[in-house]
């Protein structure tokens, strides 16, 4: 039998989320890891690391700050718009999240997260994807030096909404963030998933 980690608890996060939320697209990713790469999961995953939260959080149009008299007549103070961060590892537009710490649920890690990273308070209110990662190593050489075949992570996707604050960036981990009304390009995958329903008008 392969020897497995984290794959029991993995599934217990998944089947209570959607049991909660209901359905949901549950994507299954596999990383073929080095042997550098495998033991780092190995690491996380002993001490506790489980995977990782993320939000789409959308401000309506009334939770906006006024508009001042110097602003242009086309800066659409009618919009909702959606929170995204820009990550100085890769130059894309992504969705403000982070790891799962301690005991926290995938809901309060979303919303220390995003404060964190971004200074904005939310309040998760829907689930969009799941993502389980399954690391396994590259190749049957780098297997051998392991007593684990795989590791297992989750990484949740939700939908949030603006509870309050102004955004204030962590410097050291992105170049920007900003609220859009029109997603922009050079987005990652999951931002893209939830745009494609997307539209700043109310009632999406």
């Amino acid at each position: 039998m392969p020897t497995e980690i984290n794959e029991e608890v993995v599934e217990r996060r998944t089947d209570r989320l959607l049991e909660e939320y209901g359905d949901a697209p549950v994507e299954e990713e596999t990383w073929e890891d080095s042997a550098a790469e495998f033991a780092r999961a190995i690491e996380h995953a002993e001490n506790g690391y489980l995977g990782g939260a993320y939000a789409w959080v959308v401000r309506e149009s009334e939770d906006a700050a006024p508009l001042t008299d110097s602003m242009p007549g086309e800066a659409r103070p009618d919009a909702r718009k959606a929170l995204m961060i820009l990550n100085r590892a890769n130059e894309k537009w992504g969705l403000p999240g982070g790891g799962r710490e301690g005991d926290e649920t995938f809901e309060e890690t979303v919303r220390r997260e995003v404060r964190e990273e971004t200074g904005i308070e939310c309040a998760v209110t829907d689930l969009f994807l799941l993502r389980h990662v399954t690391a396994v190593p590259e190749s049957e050489s780098v297997a051998a030096e392991f007593e684990t075949d795989r590791v297992h992570f989750l990484y949740v996707f939700f939908d949030a909404t603006y509870e309050g604050g102004s955004i204030a960036i962590q410097p050291g981990e992105l170049d920007g963030a900003a609220w859009f009304a029109d997603p922009p390009a050079r987005m990652l995958p999951a931002n893209e998933r939830r745009a494609e329903s997307w539209t700043p008008e109310a009632g999406d």
